[in-house]
């Protein structure tokens, strides 16, 4: 899986946030969201999550995907990250 980082817009508070999206392997567009990554004040901070996640897919981590069944390989939507 590969990971990045991208700059956001919070409606709520009208600022721009940095957050992480991850490709999964066979996927062609970055649409998985991890819960609890999507607010970050700026890019160092979004940056140093990233590699972070990027570390625990690579030891084994998975993604959780919703109990109702995915969304599907392309199809945005958040995940849960669980380490191995």
């Amino acid at each position: 899986m590969k990971v990045r980082t991208q700059q956001n817009f919070n409606r709520k508070t009208y600022e721009t946030v940095f957050g992480i999206s991850i490709m999964p392997d066979g996927g062609r567009r970055y649409c998985k969201y991890p819960i609890g990554h999507q607010e970050y004040k700026d890019y160092t901070q979004a940056y140093q999550a990233m590699k972070d996640v990027q570390k625990i897919l690579d030891n084994g981590g998975r993604l959780v995907y919703s109990p109702k069944g995915s969304a599907g390989i392309n199809k945005n939507e958040y995940v849960k990250i669980e380490m191995a």
